[in-house]
């Protein structure tokens, strides 16, 4: 089945006209199916939908990578628009995050989180279905969640806080997801921020789901973290995987996202918004 992508919201832009936002939204097309992984902040996703000439009518589903307002803020104009939808996301993903930039400062840590609650979405018309391990959601579409976290293969960003009693602790973001899509030419990744980490995003795909090679990996990959000899590595494994294709947005860093196009030269492409991928 012809599965199509396109991305709607990133910090880049493909093409005059868009508009550039700190975050990440992209549609997924297949068949009858239409589905959004992520929202962005909420400025650029109408727009760019409009730009692009795309719509939101008929939409099968929402699925959140995770619960900072970057991939969640426009989550409240897409249930104004739609009325009922299906909202898929782990059930952490409504938790505190804060970021306390820089830790050191003194000030008052900031909320990060999704700016509209639950019963406020609800109210609008949204169905929350939490997931907290991986689950097929869809014909051909699995809800990745419920990674292991093996601390020497993630990337720790101290900025990054949660409250715990009157303390303010290190967030794991365990609501961290990610989409696979079975395509014809192979299984497709699909991430949003990979705060799991993406080294062990690869581990849970070949140690819980069993797959060995992907026909390409696109989204955030947070490699801005990871220094020289983690950035290797993650190389590495993402060649264990038989890649033909990497389209990178967000998170990834303009460093990361040389050493990655220095390495896969003609198989890297910047998943800038406006971006259209077929599969």
């Amino acid at each position: 089945m012809k599965t199509g992508i396109t991305i709607l919201c990133d910090n880049y832009i493909a093409a005059s006209g868009l508009v550039g936002e700190h975050g990440f939204a992209l549609m997924i097309e297949r068949g009858e199916e239409k589905l959004l992984f992520d929202t962005g902040p909420g400025l650029s996703l109408p727009m760019n939908l409009d730009f692009l000439e795309k719509d939101l009518e008929n939409l099968s589903a929402v699925s959140l990578s995770h619960g900072h307002y970057d991939h969640t803020g426009g989550l409240k104009w897409v249930v104004e628009q739609t009325g009922k939808v299906e909202v898929v996301a782990h059930p952490a993903v409504f938790e505190k995050h804060l970021k306390h930039n820089p830790p050191d400062s003194g000030g008052p840590p900031r909320y990060i989180g999704c700016p509209c609650s639950r019963e406020e979405l609800e109210a609008l018309g949204a169905t929350f279905r939490f997931v907290d391990q991986t689950t097929r959601i869809r014909p051909g579409l699995w809800f990745v969640t419920g990674i292991h976290r093996n601390p020497d293969r993630f990337p720790r960003d101290a900025r990054l806080v949660r409250p715990q009693g009157d303390e303010l602790v290190l967030d794991p973001i365990e609501d961290d997801s990610s989409i696979l899509l079975e395509t014809d030419e192979g299984p497709l990744l699909v991430l949003g921020c990979a705060h799991a980490g993406l080294l062990n995003i690869l581990d849970h795909l070949r140690t819980e789901m069993g797959i060995d090679r992907l026909r390409g990996v696109l989204g955030g990959t947070h490699l801005m973290f990871y220094g020289p000899e983690s950035l290797a590595v993650a190389i590495d494994e993402l060649e264990k995987f038989s890649i033909p294709f990497i389209g990178v947005s967000h998170c990834t860093g303009i460093r990361a996202m040389i050493e990655l196009s220095k390495h896969f030269g003609g198989r890297f492409v910047p998943a800038s918004a406006g971006s259209v991928f077929e599969f």
